[in-house]
């Protein structure tokens, strides 16, 4: 029996270490709480601070200071079903978003803007918990997987006006962060057939992105200089290249454990059972080592229009060539950079479609919005295998998308608060295992123009 855990152990541990995706493709998260309100359609609007992320050629509409703060909440929830088998995952985090300053300099004729600020641009927290049956041994399994972290953007950036109708603008920006990942494999003896009651094993995996730079270019149509009915806007972004530090730290080998119980109520921290059926102490591996990722560019196209005074529409697309990222030197340890980007990802287009509606009379906004955001993560696992029922591909059920809400009021014509709700959902099947996610993001902000 004990043999058995062992060989789960290791087969879990290496799926862990060596099929890891790569955090920072993907989990585009929105910034900008009217922005997101309105489902990320900002492309083609940018007219505030967010604009810095989403056209930086739409900072040159903007005719006062403004400085901005914003706060999010997230919750996620996955539900599994693996063999009949049900369990739940959830992860709540509260952060901060974003702060920023724009500031216009008196030009003769025309518009001068700059910007600066900082955001998180991407969200990588994600919980799966697995339950199950190991066979015949009278061992319940109960697995989960724990994703924490952000990316963030520090950016500075400017817009003109080089036409009465038409902007352009630039951003450069500085990425960081990091990733908390943990992996633990537990078993329980739910028939009483040996003395350890259970057994626990976990691995860690933490990434840091240090600082990598970006640019992105702007541009916006108007279909006149002040209050237009039209607005087209393109973007073009660089990407990004990291060089990815982690620091991985998991047990010696396959019968080892970080926790054993037993029915008396004593327990072994840090232990691997030896041939001859003894324990001895143990202390866990740990690996540091590095990688470099290099992505793809991303190009934005958006468009808003005006059809009634007081309600805006708008619409864009965002594509990325995530097969297109690209590897650059060697990961010396072989636990990362192990990805075949051409046949594990996708290249996908999210679509954004939002409105606002400014109520009547009182200085009240109403908005609303969807976006979709395809996964771009299609497997399998392990590229060096051939497809089968042990490394299966991935299968999007129902691909992500989402669905928004926002609110916003203005007070004496100089402090704006701004509210949004995010709700988001997927189903993706990977062999027998079935997920259900969903998540759910407040995003608050209040900025202040003068």
């Amino acid at each position: 029996m004990r043999a058995l855990v062992g060989s789960l152990v290791l087969a879990l541990g290496l799926s862990g270490v060596q099929a890891q995706e790569e955090r920072a493709i993907d989990h585009f998260s929105g910034v900008g709480v009217r922005a997101m309100g309105m489902g990320g359609a900002f492309a083609g609007v940018a007219d505030d601070f967010s604009a810095l992320y989403w056209n930086p050629a739409g900072l040159a509409q903007l005719r006062q200071y403004e400085v901005y703060a914003g706060f999010l909440r997230n919750h996620f929830s996955n539900k599994s079903i693996q063999a009949g088998t049900r369990a739940e995952a959830s992860l709540d985090n509260t952060r901060f978003g974003s702060l920023g300053l724009v500031v216009p300099y008196p030009v003769y004729q025309g518009s001068l803007v700059f910007a600066a600020g900082f955001n998180r641009i991407k969200d990588f927290d994600y919980a799966l918990r697995i339950l199950g049956s190991s066979g015949t041994d009278g061992l319940r399994t109960d697995n989960s997987f724990r994703h924490e972290g952000e990316l963030a953007m520090t950016s500075v950036a400017g817009a003109v006006d080089v036409t009465p109708s038409v902007s352009v603008g630039a951003a450069f920006n500085f990425l960081s962060g990091e990733d908390q990942a943990l992996n633990q494999f537990e078993w329980v003896d739910i028939e009483n057939r040996v003395v350890e009651k259970r057994f626990v094993a976990r691995d860690t995996f933490e990434d840091k992105y240090p600082t990598a730079f970006t640019a992105t270019l702007g541009a916006l149509f108007r279909s006149s200089r002040e209050k237009p009915r039209v607005r087209v806007g393109a973007t073009l972004g660089s990407g990004a290249s990291h060089r990815v530090r982690y620091l991985f730290k998991g047990l010696p080998s396959a019968t080892a454990y970080n926790l054993v119980e037993y029915d008396d109520g004593s327990a072994r921290h840090n232990v691997e059972l030896r041939d001859d059926g003894s324990w001895v102490q143990v202390t866990q591996d740990e690996v540091r080592g590095s990688y470099k990722i290099s992505l793809p560019l991303e190009f934005g196209l958006g468009v808003s229009g005006q059809p009634m005074p007081g309600l805006l529409l708008a619409g864009s697309a965002h594509w990325a060539a995530w097969s297109q990222t690209e590897y650059q030197g060697e990961d010396k340890n072989e636990r990362r950079a192990g990805a075949a980007f051409d046949t594990q990802y996708r290249d996908v287009v999210r679509y954004h479609l939002g409105a606002e509606w400014q109520v009547p009379v009182v200085a009240l906004d109403l908005r609303a919005g969807f976006y979709t955001d395809p996964l771009p993560f299609v497997g399998p696992r392990d590229a060096q295998l051939s497809v089968g029922p042990e490394n299966p591909l991935i299968v999007a059920k129902q691909d992500r998308r989402f669905y928004t809400l926002g609110a916003g009021l203005v007070f004496e014509e100089v402090m704006h608060a701004d509210l949004a709700w995010v709700r988001g959902s997927y189903e993706q099947l990977e062999g027998p295992l079935a997920e259900k996610a969903v998540s759910d993001r407040v995003m608050v902000g209040v900025s202040c123009r003068f």
